[in-house]
């Protein structure tokens, strides 16, 4: 081949590299003379406001935002039954049936959450910020109700019922139920983002955002309550035995409903981007932990060694999506975005309230309010030497109280979202879309009755009902009974579960950029 060939192919060649090559955002040139520059800033999910800005002459950025945010979940609630299926179960040989997930139809559950959602970015230096959230409450309504013929079956009176009391034959709860209406600030939010790369000053490299942020819970922690008691909520603690009626509720300082979770959290995520002219691929993760405060629902159970969980959900989130940005005048400040995203998050095993806190929390079943105690020590019954609960706070002991909150089990959320960006110009922006969310199905009163995890020898009068014989005979220790296991709702077969949830969400929200 000649040298001018070879001089010809390879300019060819780099001509076409050229033209393959991705495009960034960051030296767009107009494709006509009429056409707009398109913006270099990165999308909003990793944006960073910023200040001390030398090379847009922008000594400072403050952002305030107003949003609301409308969500509807629903849900079906199931129980466990340790009825054989037709044509199964042990007296026909089938050995596996001895319960079955899913068999008993008990409420349909539904919740609206409305949230007015105050946020404030303030920039620090070059993609660095402070931010400040403070969402709150409008309503929160929670409800069951029947489902497919349902409440018959929970309603009865006569010991048939499919929520019934071991302990009075009377169930548990009754259909339909209504939670009162909750209202306020749940907690308070602060943090920081960095923007550690940024393409709109580095082209070369992606635009990577990180985030820390704080919650506080300063609202009224949630107590579970029933909108027939008139805002007017059972105290856990107020009850006593009686010798003729057993354990009843004694009526004793009520307590409000309360809006609030109850806990402090922290929640780190982070997330990378990178714009190719229109469009702008992303990805990233987050994850979170809360921290009950003292005096909630949760329980207080220190000096328990046989609480298995004692604390809420972790959760961790991966998320994924593209923006796209069909039009941009850079000259005007003025941009349409549309963002398409996916998520997956998994929730761990915890104390939770569940779609059953407000029922289970303010029945009056002795099963139920009867309190457990945190720990065992050897006792008599009958003159038979045995191991009794403790209810002597003085010799380490005490009582743990039931309060609605239940150990769920661990289950995974999927879902996506459609948002629309529009922004107007360069001191005003708006953003709303739509989501929709799968939950997976769960059990939602899954306390083991026992905790083996246990470092060192388990005396057996401290095992309670955590024993099993040995070899010679004689009885050794298993483990510590958990405190926080209710035979009537953390037993197989009698396990209450929610399937087929599904949430959805719309929102809308308004920033002000000063």
């Amino acid at each position: 081949m000649r040298s001018g060939s070879i001089k010809v192919t390879t300019a060819f060649a780099a001509m076409i590299a050229l033209v393959a090559a991705p495009s960034r955002a960051r030296a767009e040139e107009p494709l006509k003379a009429t056409e707009p520059t398109l913006m270099a800033e990165p999308g909003e999910i990793v944006e960073v406001v910023d200040a001390f800005d030398e090379k847009n002459h922008d000594p400072f950025d403050l952002n305030i935002s107003v949003g609301f945010h409308q969500t509807w979940t629903a849900g079906n609630i199931k129980r466990e039954s340790a009825i054989a299926p037709a044509g199964g179960g042990s007296p026909s040989g089938n050995a596996d049936s001895g319960f079955t997930h899913d068999i008993e139809n008990i409420a349909r559950y539904r919740q609206s959450q409305s949230v007015l959602n105050l946020r404030a970015d303030i920039g620090l230096y070059h993609d660095l910020a402070l931010f400040f959230r403070a969402p709150f409450i409008i309503a929160d309504d929670r409800s069951l109700g029947d489902l497919d013929n349902s409440s018959g079956g929970v309603n009865a009176m006569d010991g048939s019922s499919r929520v019934a009391d071991p302990a009075t034959g009377k169930p548990m709860f009754t259909l339909p139920f209504t939670s009162p209406t909750r209202s306020g600030f749940d907690y308070l939010a602060a943090g920081g983002r960095w923007s550690i790369f940024n393409q709109n000053r580095d082209p070369s490299k992606p635009t990577w955002t990180i985030e820390v942020e704080g919650r506080f819970g300063v609202g009224e922690p949630m107590h579970a309550c029933s909108a027939a008691n008139n805002g007017s909520c059972p105290n856990p603690t107020a009850v006593g035995y009686d010798a003729t009626n057993g354990w009843q509720r004694t009526g004793q300082a009520p307590l409000s409903p309360g809006v609030s979770r109850g806990t402090n959290a922290i929640r780190l995520g982070s997330l990378t981007s990178e714009r190719y002219r229109y469009v702008e691929p992303y990805g990233g993760f987050w994850f979170m932990a809360e921290f009950q405060k003292n005096g909630t629902a949760f329980g207080d159970y220190s000096g328990a060694q046989g609480v298995i969980t004692n604390h809420p959900p972790l959760q961790g989130n991966l998320t994924g999506g593209v923006m796209i940005h069909p039009w941009e005048n850079r000259e005007l400040f003025q941009r349409l975005s549309i963002d398409l995203r996916f998520s997956a998050t998994y929730v761990s095993q915890g104390l939770d309230y569940t779609p059953l806190f407000d029922a289970l929390g303010t029945s009056n079943a002795p099963s139920l309010i009867a309190p457990n105690p945190l720990n065992y020590h050897a006792g008599t019954v009958n003159g038979k030497p045995t191991s009794v609960g403790n209810y002597d706070p003085a010799t380490g002991g005490g009582n743990t109280y039931f309060t609605g909150v239940t150990d769920a089990e661990g289950h995974g959320i999927v879902g996506g979202s459609i948002g629309i960006l529009a922004q107007a110009n360069e001191y005003l922006k708006f953003n709303g879309g739509f989501g929709f969310q799968y939950i997976q199905a769960y059990d939602v009163s899954s306390a083991d009755a026992c905790n083996p995890n246990i470092s060192g020898t388990i005396d057996v009068m401290s095992a309670g009902r955590c024993t099993t014989g040995n070899a010679s005979g004689g009885t050794q220790a298993t483990g510590l009974p958990n405190p926080n296991h209710r035979p009537v709702l953390d037993l197989p077969g009698q396990r209450f579960r929610v399937t087929e949830s599904f949430t959805y969400t719309l929102w809308i929200n308004a920033t002000l950029m000063l």
